[in-house]
C-alpha cells in the first residue's frame, strides 16, 4: 500500500473506521443484520493525489465519500483532513473545502447562471468576488456545455448535463478535495473526456485532490491514479 512521505500530514485519511448499514427487511443479509461497508479501515490520501475507487455495485464507495464530507458518519474510528476529524469542523467550512458530486446531480429551481452562482449567495462566501458571465461561459465551455445559455431553466438540462453544472458550480468555489460518484456515467464519449480532463487539471494544476468512483475504465491523459477497491468491508490498494 502506498505510505506517506516521512512527516507528511495526509490530506484526506481514515484511522480505523468501521461502516455499516443495517439491511432493510427483503435484503440479502438476515432481516436487521448490518451490511458492512468499512472494517477497521485505514487510508492515507496525500494531497494532490488523483485517487480511483473502484469494487462491486452495494460495497460502499458512495457512503465512504459521504463519510469524507460528514453526510455519513462513522460508527467507530476517525475521518481526518489534514489531521484533524472532519467531525471538528464546521459542516459549512468542511463542504467547501471537499466538495462532493452525487451521481444523481441536483440542481435548484431557476436559470443556470443562478445554480453556477449559488454557493456566493452564502454568507461564507459574501465577500469572495462573484464571477462575471464571460468567466462562467467559459468555464462550462471547458465542459463541453458552451452550448447551454446560462439564461436557460437548469431543471430543462438532460441528466449529463446537469452533472457537468454541478461540476462547473464546485470549481467555482475553489474546494481542495473533489469527490466524484460516477461523473461520467450519463455522458456520451466526448463529453465524458471534458469532464475527467477537468478533473485531472484540479489535480495537477491547482494540486487538488480527487478520488474518483467509477465503473468504467478509465484511461487517464495526464496523471497517474492511485487505484483503490473497496469490496466486503476491505479497502485494498491495486498494484497495476
Amino acid at each position: 500500500m502506498p505510505s506517506e512521505a516521512s512527516g507528511q500530514t495526509a490530506h484526506l485519511a481514515l484511522a480505523q473506521v468501521c461502516f455499516a448499514h443495517v439491511q432493510p427487511p427483503g435484503g440479502k443479509s438476515p432481516e436487521g443484520a448490518p451490511r458492512r461497508i468499512l472494517d477497521d479501515a485505514d487510508l492515507a490520501v496525500p494531497r494532490g493525489t488523483f485517487m480511483l475507487l473502484t469494487g462491486p455495485s452495494g460495497a460502499g464507495k458512495s457512503t465512504l465519500l459521504r463519510l469524507f464530507c460528514r453526510l455519513e458518519e462513522p460508527q467507530s474510528g476517525l475521518v481526518l483532513l489534514e489531521g484533524l476529524p472532519v467531525s471538528s469542523l464546521p459542516p459549512a467550512a468542511l463542504r467547501r473545502r471537499v466538495s462532493y458530486l452525487q451521481q444523481t446531480p441536483t440542481v435548484i429551481a431557476g436559470s443556470v447562471r443562478d445554480n453556477l452562482l449559488l454557493p456566493f449567495a452564502f454568507k461564507a462566501a459574501l465577500d469572495e468576488p462573484r464571477p462575471d458571465d464571460a468567466a462562467l461561459q467559459a468555464l462550462l465551455e471547458s465542459l463541453a456545455v458552451g452550448d447551454v445559455p446560462l439564461g436557460q431553466e437548469a431543471a430543462t438540462l438532460s441528466v449529463g448535463q446537469r452533472q457537468r453544472l454541478c461540476l462547473a458550480r464546485a470549481l467555482l468555489t475553489r474546494p481542495e478535495v473533489l469527490l466524484l460518484d460516477e461523473p461520467v456515467s450519463a455522458l456520451d464519449q466526448e463529453s465524458a473526456r471534458a469532464v475527467l480532463d477537468a478533473a485531472e487539471s484540479f489535480c495537477l494544476d491547482r494540486g487538488g485532490t480527487v478520488i474518483l468512483v467509477s465503473h468504467a475504465d478509465f484511461a487517464p491523459a495526464r496523471v497517474s491514479p492511485v487505484h483503490y477497491r473497496l469490496e466486503g468491508g476491505r479497502l485494498a490498494w491495486m498494484r497495476e
